[in-house]
């Protein structure tokens, strides 16, 4: 009686063993038949380990790691069998290492001091750790070399906190990030301001003139400082009436503690704006605060950016004022910014739940 006759992937290789084995006249025993049931056997394993490579083979294209699926048991000798999607790791795996060679890039992790995992706010703190030791403005003689680190160190911070950029560089390493220009000082931010407040022999500083002294202060002193309230104005008062010199304003912008002093000298006042050095202004910042910053500083140079469309060309046929291309890097830099500000303030509202 004839062997059934197998369907499927291995029908190609019984044909094959019908020419091989009953073709020829002194292969039509019995044992010829149990030789082609073996060989049909052999060929379907010999399929499946095809389609099994091809897989792989998928796998190993998109993937930044050898395919692992099918690792022999043994020593340190043992390799993949489908590395790279080539059989036991031979031709394409060497291609394979060197991809997931290339996609291990950590030298911006390893320049900031942190881990892959480190969120936002890990890497805003070694930022401002690291690029104290390198800015220009606080290390004396800073050579050429220190300030290019201030730089490399500034632009590490852009790409790992935001998480677009991050993920772009853990995939493909520098090579797969799109250029763009980090302005270090202006990331690194302005020192903080301070207000000083001074007793003198004006009027207003005579008895029972404080609460004229409170009106007066309230209407000088810009509106949407964090922490200022009229108890820490009324403190500052009473400082400055015994001591003669007190802090109005501590660790505000340059802006608002000069607009401050501008209001109270109109008045003959003695008070005096001076930066807080060794400091910076956004270090301490919570993540809400950051976002805000963030979104108005954004807000401000995207007016900008319009402003320089709508702005009608020169003689040359160039925008007047700062170019054009100028406003396009700042405002790409600042939505980098802002997507590493709503990264952060997600993280933050995740611990204060958990």
């Amino acid at each position: 009686m004839a062997p059934p006759r197998p369907r499927g992937p291995a029908a190609v290789s019984w044909s094959m063993c019908r020419q091989l084995t009953l073709g020829h006249t002194g292969l039509r025993s019995t044992s010829g038949a149990a030789r082609c049931r073996l060989f049909v056997a052999i060929s379907g394993a010999a399929c499946l380990a095809l389609v099994l490579m091809g897989l792989c083979r998928a796998i190993g294209a998109s993937s930044s790691k050898p395919c692992t699926a099918f690792l022999p048991a043994g020593g340190p000798q043992a390799r993949p069998l489908l590395a790279g999607g080539s059989l036991w790791g031979i031709g394409s795996g060497a291609r394979c290492e060197q991809r997931t060679a290339m996609y291990a890039d950590t030298k911006l992790y390893d320049l900031l001091g942190v881990s892959s995992e480190s969120t936002v706010s890990e890497i805003k703190k070694a930022y401002y750790k690291e690029a104290r030791k390198v800015h220009p403005d606080l290390v004396p003689d800073a050579d050429p070399e220190m300030k290019q680190r201030f730089q490399e160190v500034a632009e590490a911070y852009q790409t790992l906190a935001d998480p677009v950029r991050r993920q772009q560089y853990d995939l493909a390493g520098l090579a797969g990030l799109a250029s763009m220009k980090i302005n270090a000082t202006r990331l690194f931010g302005p020192p903080p301001w301070r207000v000083l407040l001074g007793r003198t022999d004006h009027w207003i500083w005579e008895d029972g003139k404080k609460e004229a002294m409170m009106g007066l202060l309230v209407a000088s002193i810009p509106n949407g400082i964090a922490g200022v309230t009229i108890k820490t104005l009324e403190i500052a008062y009473e400082e400055a009436y015994t001591t003669r010199v007190a802090t109005l304003l501590d660790r505000v912008s340059e802006n608002q503690a000069k607009d401050t002093v501008s209001a109270l000298e109109e008045y003959g006042l003695a008070v005096k704006a001076e930066p807080i050095e060794g400091e910076q202004s956004h270090a301490n910042e919570t993540p809400l605060q950051y976002f805000r910053r963030m979104q108005s500083e954004l807000h401000e140079a995207s007016e900008s950016l319009r402003a320089a469309i709508l702005q009608p060309d020169n003689d040359d046929g160039e925008k007047e004022g700062r170019d054009f291309e100028g406003w396009v890097e700042v405002v790409r830099e600042l939505r980098s910014e802002l997507r590493a500000a709503a990264k952060q303030l997600e993280e933050f509202k995740m611990t204060q739940t958990s």
